[in-house]
């Protein structure tokens, strides 16, 4: 969670820089002037040019680029298109020229707000003839002329038939996941090239699979299993998938939650065996009844399901590893999903826990309580061999995105917002509330428009350990808002948080500054509290000293400036 642009007053100017003698395209500058006395910030796109190739070195005319998250020092996430991105600019894509170079845009701050600045693009590169790049990460600043250019594979054709009953199915009523990101991005790519095959072209040599749905009426009826293929550069790769009907899938939360069910919802994916690739997949949500039924709707036929589900007061029990996980983590640090195969005679009975309740007390810097400021965290589910997302807080219709196919959409474009956010709560007039969690280490932050967290170790949030039985309390002390910003933290943040950019790594490669973060590092992890006046002061005093054995003596006296500050509040 991040706070929402607390401006009192915005007001914005775009200046056009022309390209001079084939320097950098032109820069938008965006000023964001501010009423208060924090002074202007300002907002800029700038951008870089990207080199396309194929892989004999030849350039690439008119491939795709199309940035779709971007870095910083506080880590990488996706750059929405919605309009709602904390850097207060919309992603563009752009084509390459005759000479394979793109030139891409990005936003000089990640988040504007907190000065966060940009040092990491990254992209998907598409072009019908070759193999789909969905995942090109380049550290800023990207030279065009010391890079490696971006090089596209030439990809094979998969040709399909669906088939029901034994027998051919219209393809042109036919719709379709598989296994790169043009199946939702670009589902045109996908064709009848006669009456019984469709053609999905450049995939890439090697393993591959899809999944098939029959649209009739608009209404989802038949659906096959995910197939995996080994596809082949030297011969025509083919394939016949069948089709059976889509029958619905009834379920029922935990008969030990007390009924009726409040605000019960379920979220659902198909699991992936362990594969090193990005292989087709779907999933959905379904409400629950207040006597704790759901369905759900349309599922692959044959697949197991990874459910995970939320109502007032309950939360889903971490399920245990399925046999398609190969070296399970034990103990696993990760809320997961409970695995269940219907086809096998599985009952779906989502086995559920309570949540547990955290008492928020918000309060100024003179101790005065705030009413009205929202605290919220984002316990994450990690699915079985795929990614994670917030614990329920996504209710994306999947039967929707494969029947829709309008590649002009984008993931949010499906998303439900019937239920709201699922771990927030609005402070009362005594500055409290009561937060729901579950049982283990937890972060929590502020989202208001006046005030906000301290800004500690290049982050904005703090952590809370929830144990089953024990009553949680905290108390957040938040300040003004433009008291500080993120982005004063960004070179640390690239230091500490794993040396995840090209300064921390540099500044990292000394060893003599790496045993100063070693020594950082364990001040922190010794200290009863880590918000100490003596502690920190310490602890940044060390942080200025790796900063001169790296050279960068304007960052070290950024550093003794904060330590000094500390200590000016050390008690005599």
């Amino acid at each position: 969670m991040k706070g929402t642009i607390g401006l009192q007053w915005l007001f914005c100017i775009v200046i056009a820089i022309s390209p001079v003698g084939g320097q950098e395209p032109t820069t938008d500058l965006a000023f964001s002037l501010l009423s208060d006395s924090a002074g202007p910030v300002m907002q800029a796109t700038e951008s870089f040019r990207l080199r396309v190739v194929d892989e004999e070195g030849q350039p690439i005319t008119g491939a795709r680029v199309t940035p779709w998250a971007l870095r910083s020092g506080q880590g990488h996430g996706s750059w929405r298109s919605d309009g709602e991105d904390r850097s207060e600019i919309k992603p563009t894509s752009t084509r390459t020229d005759q000479d394979g170079i793109a030139v891409v845009k990005y936003p000089k701050f990640r988040n504007v707000e907190e000065q966060t600045k940009t040092i990491g693009v990254s992209v998907s590169i598409d072009h019908p003839d070759y193999v789909l790049a969905g995942s090109v990460h380049l550290d800023l600043p990207y030279d065009l002329k010391t890079a490696d250019p971006v090089v596209l594979k030439a990809g094979v054709d998969l040709f399909v038939r669906p088939m029901i009953d034994g027998k051919p199915a219209d393809p042109n009523l036919i719709v379709a996941n598989w296994s790169d990101s043009r199946c939702w991005k670009d589902p045109g790519v996908m064709e009848a090239v006669d009456s019984q095959t469709l053609k999905f072209p450049s995939l890439e040599i090697g393993d591959a699979s899809v999944l098939l749905m029959r649209v009739l009426d608009d209404q989802i009826t038949h659906s096959s299993r995910i197939v995996d293929v080994n596809l082949k550069a030297d011969q025509r790769n083919e394939i016949a998938v069948d089709l059976k009907p889509v029958v619905p899938i009834k379920g029922q939360l935990d008969p030990a939650v007390p009924r009726p069910i409040r605000n019960g919802r379920v979220v659902c994916w198909t699991l992936d065996p362990t594969v090193d690739y990005e292989r087709a997949g779907f999933h959905s949500w379904s409400p629950v009844s207040e006597n704790g039924d759901f369905v759900i709707p349309v599922w692959p036929t044959g697949e197991a399901i990874q459910l995970a589900g939320i109502c007032d007061g309950y939360i889903g029990v971490s399920g245990e590893a399925p046999p398609e996980v190969s070296n399970p983590r034990n103990p696993d640090p990760y809320l997961r999903a409970q695995v269940m195969r219907p086809d096998q005679g599985d009952p779906v009975v989502l086995r559920m826990e309570p949540l547990l309740r955290c008492n928020i007390t918000v309060v100024d810097e003179q101790e005065q309580p705030v009413e009205g400021v929202r605290v919220g965290s984002w316990p994450n589910i990690q699915w079985w061999n795929n990614g994670s997302q917030v614990y329920c807080d996504s209710l994306v219709s999947g039967e929707d995105m494969i029947r829709v196919r309008d590649g002009k959409k984008d993931y949010e474009a499906f998303l439900s917002e019937e239920y709201g956010y699922p771990f927030e709560i609005q402070t009362d007039r005594k500055g409290q509330g009561t937060l729901m969690l579950p049982k283990g280490s937890q972060s929590l932050a502020v989202k208001d428009d006046r005030y906000e967290l301290p800004a500690f170790l290049g982050r904005r949030y703090t952590k809370i350990e929830m144990v089953s039985g024990e009553r949680s309390k905290i108390t957040l002390t938040v300040q003004r808002k433009g008291t500080d910003h993120l982005g004063e933290w960004d070179k640390l943040a690239g230091v500490v948080f794993g040396c995840s950019t090209r300064e921390g790594r540099r500044i990292c490669a000394l060893p003599e500054v790496r045993e100063k973060m070693d020594e950082f590092a364990k001040t922190f992890r010794e200290g009863k509290n880590r918000q100490d006046p003596k502690l920190l002061a310490e602890a940044f005093t060390i942080v200025a000293d790796a900063f001169v054995k790296a050279g960068d003596l304007n960052e070290s006296m950024k550093w003794r400036k904060k330590a000094a500050e500390q200590q000016g509040k050390v008690a005599p």
